[in-house]
C-alpha cells in the first residue's frame, strides 16, 4: 500500500470527512485529496501533524496502521506465551525436586529393598528435574533470540519502558514459582532452585543490553536518511 493508500484508511478508521481533516490541519479539501490520491506528498511537517490527527505514528502512515499493528500483536504474543512456558516450566521443575526430597527422601547407609524403591523414585524425580532445567536453559535463549528479530524487524518501535515491565514481570514469575519449593525444601538449599532462574534472568538482560545497541545504531543509521 502506498502513503495515499494509508492515508485514506486512517481517515475512514477516524470516521472523519477530508473536509473534517482538512480543517484540522489547515489545508484545502484538495490539498488532502492530492495527498490521498497520491499526486502529492506531504512533507515532514504535514506528516507529523497527520500523525497527530490520526493518532498515529510516522510508521503507520508509511507502512499503514494494520501492518504495524500486526507487529506489534505478533511481539506481543510471542513474549507472552515465552513468559508462560519459561514460568510453567520452572514451576514444573521446581515441583519434580521438591517433591524427590520431600516425599522420597534418600536415608544414609544401606539401602533396603523399601530403601531401594524409594532411592529408584527420588532418582526418576530428579533426572526429571535435571531434564526440565535442561529445557528452560535452551528455550530461554533461543525465546529471547525470537523476541529480539521479531523486535527489530517491526515497523514500531517498543518503549523501553514497556520492555523493562515485561522483564520485571518474567523475572518476577520466575522467581516466585521457584521460591515456595526454595524455602520449603527439607534437603536442598535454596539455590539449587533459584540458580536457573537467576540464569535466565541473565540471559534476558544481555539480551536487552544487545536491543538496546540495535535502537542506537538503528537511530543513528536513520539520520543521514532524513536529510
Amino acid at each position: 500500500m502506498t502513503i495515499g493508500d494509508n492515508l485514506r484508511a486512517l481517515r475512514a478508521d477516524s470516521g472523519m470527512t477530508q473536509e473534517q481533516v482538512a480543517e484540522q490541519l489547515g489545508v484545502t479539501r484538495q490539498t488532502l485529496s492530492s495527498y490521498e490520491s497520491g499526486r502529492t506528498r506531504p512533507d515532514i511537517d504535514m506528516l507529523v501533524r497527520l500523525c497527530q490527527v490520526y493518532d498515529t505514528d510516522l510508521d503507520g502512515i508509511v507502512y499503514g496502521q494494520a501492518r504495524v499493528l500486526k507487529d506489534l500483536r505478533r511481539v506481543r504474543r510471542t513474549a507472552v506465551a515465552l513468559l508462560a512456558l519459561l514460568v510453567g516450566l520452572t514451576l514444573l521443575s521446581s515441583g519434580l525436586l521438591w517433591s524427590a526430597n520431600r516425599f522420597f527422601p534418600v536415608s544414609q547407609g544401606l539401602l533396603t529393598q523399601d530403601g531401594m524403591a524409594v532411592f529408584q523414585q527420588h532418582r526418576r524425580l530428579t533426572e526429571a528435574w535435571e531434564t526440565a532445567d535442561g529445557i528452560i536453559l535452551a528455550v530461554s535463549p533461543a525465546g529471547f533470540l525470537v523476541l529480539l528479530v521479531l523486535t527489530a524487524a517491526g515497523r514500531r518501535r517498543i518503549p523501553v519502558r514497556q520492555k523493562l515491565l515485561y522483564m520485571a514481570a518474567l523475572a518476577a514469575g520466575l522467581l516466585l514459582a521457584a521460591l515456595p519449593f526454595a524455602v520449603t525444601d527439607p534437603v536442598f538449599p535454596e539455590i539449587n532452585y533459584l540458580l536457573t532462574p537467576l540464569h535466565v534472568i541473565a540471559r534476558m538482560l544481555l539480551f536487552f543490553a544487545v536491543s538496546l545497541v540495535m535502537e542506537l545504531v538503528r537511530r543513528r543509521t536513520a539520520v543521514p536518511e532524513k536529510r
